[in-house]
């Protein structure tokens, strides 16, 4: 044997000891802590979101009092009766249901329609929408969630990632070959001895209690949280898969038609004299605009995007100026680089939908875009669907739900008889139709604290008050909410 042959003859050896260590390891079902660490933030403490209490005798999980305030109130018994399938619902204030609560959420009519379309199974729908939960939050209820024998997760998570400001340590693509070698057990195992010799430095910490800022967005911190948007939307996808769990992860569309940038600002290091032009070009716009002359403001604004095409707010007015001239397709194109332009933002960027469709080799997709798209004139999302900028309005979840209801047909994952479309629409249009006045007011009030207050919207928040006073005239809760939003 020559010493080539000895050296691919070694070479071979090798490898097929590691691809049998890999399987000896994959046959044990090892799990190593050090593969799960987030390579981008840690937290101050491990509090996990549900726990187990004793209710006469029976074991029950709830959510964790200390964080009682994010969730709907939750509970269901640890151990899954026979016949029972448990689905589990994940994602931020969306999820939730906000402003309704859980009984206006897309879970609560899935609830409802499975229980009515397949009586041959008991269903347990869990909401665990958390209130500004983000991504790397909602890992991390994934996780508590998958020691309760869930049998379908779904996932809508991604309007929160700009909601807390985190500090990432030095940008690299380390982070990115790590997460891949992380789905081999040899490498986790090897990763397992290392820490045991040289425990990881400290990395940035975040609090158990979500904290709210609003930040410019830097490039460069831009890419880091599409970055680690990815990372935990794909370890959230590997997590499940490990633990044989069927995932559905849902995009998440945005009302672009109705709500503008949350700010806008100006490029940096913009000359005076180009600010000056730029102004000129936005002041005459708006006048145009005003005067309802749309055709001819788009001119003007489409000068102004030239000189700067950082500030959002140009766009939000270009798309508006384009639907009124009929140009539905330049409208939409103006709207969406609004969205992406807005210098605080609470929507989820283009970016994290095309990470959710880039999840279809690992897990089933359910692409709402299109949906609401379709549902919407124009092709074009707005109030007919939301009430602010992501939350939708109650028919809105009875069409999510609807579109999950579809997607599990389809998927094999649930067997549906051939006239539930014509069953599920008139259950939902009776469930909404028996929800109190009070539910209503109790919503708005809701809104103009969150829109009108908590995010100085003052106009919504007054139009969601006059709403909510027409329901209920003498609420002390509205009533007294109203000077603040003079």
């Amino acid at each position: 044997m020559t010493s080539w042959q000895k050296n691919l003859a070694a070479i071979f050896f090798g490898l097929l000891v590691i691809l049998l260590i890999e399987l000896a390891l994959r046959l044990a079902s090892f799990h190593s802590a050090a593969c799960s660490l987030d390579p981008f933030v840690s937290f101050k403490e491990e509090v996990p979101v549900l726990v187990e209490e004793n209710y006469q005798g029976l074991a029950v999980v709830t959510i964790n009092p200390r964080l009682m305030m994010y969730f709907n109130p939750v509970a269901f018994p640890k151990d899954k009766p026979p016949g029972t399938r448990r689905i589990f619902v994940l994602g931020g204030s969306d999820v939730m249901g906000f402003p309704f609560g859980a009984q206006g959420a897309f879970p609560e009519f899935l609830s409802q329609a499975l229980k009515s379309l397949d009586p041959r199974h008991s269903y347990q729908v869990v909401n665990l929408g958390g209130f500004g939960y983000a991504s790397y939050r909602v890992e991390r209820v994934l996780r508590d969630a998958l020691h309760f024998s869930p049998d379908l997760v779904m996932v809508m998570t991604g309007h929160n990632e700009f909601l807390e400001k985190r500090e990432y340590s030095a940008p690299g693509k380390w982070s990115r070959v790590q997460q891949e070698l992380s789905q081999f057990k040899v490498y986790c195992l090897l990763k397992t001895a290392v820490f045991k010799i040289h425990p990881p430095a400290k990395k940035p910490l975040i609090s158990t209690e979500v904290k709210w800022e609003h930040f410019t967005l830097e490039p460069m911190m831009r890419e880091r949280i599409i970055a680690h948007y990815r990372f935990n939307m794909e370890a959230m996808a590997r997590l499940a898969r490990e633990q044989k769990v069927p995932t559905l992860f849902l995009t998440l569309p945005s009302n672009l038609k109705d709500f503008p940038p949350f700010h806008s600002e100006h490029k940096p290091g913009m000359a005076s004299a180009d600010l000056a032009e730029w102004g000129k070009n936005f002041k005459q716009a708006q006048e145009l605009m005003a005067e309802k002359n749309s055709g001819e403001a788009v001119q003007f604004l489409q000068l102004a995007a030239a000189i700067d095409p950082d500030y959002g707010m140009v766009w939000y007015l270009l798309g508006q100026a384009l639907l009124e001239t009929g140009a539905d397709a330049d409208a939409r194109a103006a709207f969406e680089f609004a969205l992406e332009k807005d210098a605080w933002q609470v929507r989820a960027l283009p970016e994290f939908n095309q990470t959710i469709r880039g999840l279809k080799s690992q897990a089933q997709v359910l692409d709402l875009e299109p949906v609401f798209d379709a549902a919407s004139p124009g092709n074009i999302p707005g109030d007919n669907l939301f009430l602010d900028h992501c939350h939708p309005r109650l028919e809105t979840h009875g069409l999510i739900a609807k579109e999950i209801l579809r997607k599990l047909d389809a998927d094999k994952l649930l067997s549906l008889p051939q006239d539930w479309e014509n069953v599920f629409d008139q259950s939902a249009k009776t469930y909404i139709d028996s929800l109190p006045q009070s539910f209503f007011a109790k919503a708005y009030y809701r809104l103009a604290i969150e829109t009108g207050i908590n995010m100085g919207l003052k106009p919504l928040g007054q139009k969601y008050l006059d709403l909510g006073l027409a329901l209920e005239p003498d609420n002390p809760k509205l009533k007294a909410l109203a000077p603040r939003l003079k």
